[in-house]
């Protein structure tokens, strides 16, 4: 136990250490129904991932959550230090010169693991995974927007509508046969015009919204 704990709170697995706890708590919080699995997930209003969603694309980690990719880099990360860790002690010197040196090796060791294995993972995790593509524009057609900015008519209109990832997006809306939406009114999304780039909405009505009870 006493190995463990110096261990765990030694150079260079007490860089992760807290962020293994963090992770740990976050999925309890998942699993209560406290928190969203995709919580850091975000798109631009063209579906595109933007923030830390892109740079995990970027690394090739983004086939998954965001939450999902930083906890398997996290979980194998500390993983791989404590066994560095432990190999190290165990060739009882008291340099500390030599036992930094030791240190940036395994946190190098861990790094480039922890990307390689997380890398490994995500491909494989993702083929039993729908396919991910954010939230595209045409996947928005049957969602409800907020009108916003005036009234949306014909030739005017902008609504903001929320991803799945919880990101609030704006988007241009049009509508058809005269129809106003004011400020502040629920839309209904039910086209999208690709050569002007723009959502066809009308009003939405809660009350027949076949989700209600």
């Amino acid at each position: 136990m006493e190995l463990f704990l110096s261990t765990a709170f030694g150079f260079p697995t007490v860089l992760f250490t807290p962020l293994l706890i963090v992770v740990a708590a976050y999925w309890v919080l998942v699993l209560v129904g406290a928190a969203d699995s995709e919580l850091l997930d975000a798109v631009d209003g063209d579906g595109a991932a933007t923030g830390l969603s892109a740079a995990m694309d970027r690394a090739r980690l983004g086939q998954v959550p965001v939450t999902v990719a930083l906890s398997m880099l996290v979980c194998v990360a500390w993983f791989v230090s404590m066994m560095g860790g432990i190999m190290t002690s165990l060739l009882n010197t008291t340099s500390t010169p030599l036992l930094l040196a030791l240190g940036a090796v395994v946190l190098l060791i861990a790094l480039v693991a922890a990307w390689a294995v997380t890398s490994g993972l995500v491909m494989t995790v993702a083929r039993f995974l729908p396919r991910r593509g954010g939230d595209s524009k045409h996947e928005l057609v049957g969602r409800t927007c907020v009108i916003r900015i005036g009234e949306a008519g014909e030739r005017f209109g902008q609504a903001e509508i929320t991803t799945s990832g919880g990101a609030a997006i704006t988007i241009p809306v049009r509508t058809t046969g005269g129809e106003v939406l004011p400020l502040g009114s629920t839309a209904l999304i039910f086209d999208h015009q690709a050569e002007d780039d723009v959502f066809l909405v009308t009003h939405f009505d809660a009350a027949l919204d076949p989700g209600q009870s």
